[in-house]
């Protein structure tokens, strides 16, 4: 390959990889300004935590399997949202300005997780994977689902409470089948657990600076299959942080390992591409076969299905190898030239006579 078609690639290689790395996109969940779970949901170098711009969900944060969320198989995108939503869960942050509360963004953020995996939608766009929760529960989910989705992405604080009294009530007439078929799935009954506490909301319906009354944490692996409680089943649950100094350093740490891995990466591959430049370089300046090339010398060095052949003298068929064959030599200049008679000085040239 040559060094300018080598260097092009690499170019494009490392633009593709930040491209890949940083993809525009926010990477927080949801969350009120200055909320003391901001340390839990915004946990990127840079943003920051006043600014409402700052967590917003795409369907890329959300995870459909208990094992997501917590133990030896937990993915680093559900810790993050089990944490963010769990601090969400009991906060009483309300920003007035922006109409907002954690209350609100906790409703959010499960119902978006119930509608991407049950539901297969985040609004207009479409789950491409088949989930568990979809394929053992679609017939008896899909009552509720117009309901959820119903303006899920509007973020109005009016509509906190809308999927409530969505498509004639269809959820709160629904969610005890929807509820009692998940809870019967392995590795899928932290959904059920979501849509206990969205009934739970609807039920209370608690004021600005109130928090839902739920028995246990959304996250705890449900044991029960009777959905007529308001609350969620509990066992084993899930630790919830109660503060954010509790999980802080986790999320800041994962914030600064993810840039730093960046850095990392792009570094090594500016070396690679560096180190693999000089390597071609002095290759191609010690290279046997550009010296010599006019007086065949070169051709010694070329491997033998690079080398040029002709036939051999004799009458037999041997090929020998062009730069074998002796190189034209020059004539010797050990005598000083002879002059041929009658061209020196002093001398005539002889003169042709007609005879008579």
């Amino acid at each position: 390959m040559s060094q300018p078609r080598y260097q092009l690639v690499c170019y494009i290689f490392v633009l593709f990889t930040i491209i890949a790395l940083f993809d525009g996109r926010v990477r927080a969940i949801e969350v009120t300004a200055d909320s003391q779970c901001s340390n839990f949901c915004i946990n990127s170098p840079g943003l920051n935590v006043s600014d409402i711009a700052s967590s917003q969900t795409f369907s890329g944060d959300l995870s459909c399997l208990d094992s997501d969320y917590d133990g030896t198989n937990e993915t680093a995108i559900g810790r993050k949202f089990r944490t963010c939503v769990s601090c969400e869960q009991n906060s009483t942050a309300v920003d007035t300005v922006n109409e907002e509360n954690d209350v609100y963004w906790f409703l959010f953020n499960i119902k978006s997780t119930v509608a991407w995996c049950v539901q297969g939608f985040f609004q207009d766009e479409q789950n491409p994977n088949a989930t568990l929760a979809n394929s053992e529960c679609h017939a008896a989910c899909d009552p509720i689902g117009n309901a959820i989705e119903d303006r899920l992405k509007e973020t109005n604080e009016t509509l906190q409470y809308n999927y409530c009294e969505s498509n004639n009530g269809a959820f709160m007439s629904g969610v005890d089948d929807c509820s009692k078929c998940l809870y019967g799935v392995d590795n899928v009954k932290i959904l059920g657990n979501f849509l206990s506490a969205l009934k739970s909301a609807c039920q209370q319906k608690p004021s600005l600076s109130s928090t839902i009354s739920l028995s246990t944490n959304v996250f705890s692996v449900a044991t029960s299959t009777s959905p007529g409680s308001s609350t969620s089943p509990t066992t084993s649950s899930t630790s919830s942080p109660s503060s954010p100094s509790s999980d802080s350093s986790d999320s800041s740490l994962s914030g600064g390992a993810i840039a730093g891995i960046v850095i990392g990466a792009i570094a090594g591959l500016a070396i690679l591409c560096g180190l693999v430049f000089l390597v071609l370089r002095r290759r191609k300046r010690s290279s046997p076969y550009t010296q010599g090339e006019l007086d065949g010398r070169g051709m010694q060095n070329m491997p033998p299905h690079m080398q040029e052949y002709k036939q051999g003298p004799g009458s037999g068929h041997s090929q020998v190898p062009v730069y074998a064959q002796q190189a034209p030599m020059e004539m010797g200049a050990e005598r000083p030239p002879v002059e041929l008679p009658g061209t020196g000085s002093g001398m005539k040239s002889p003169r042709f006579e007609r005879r008579k």
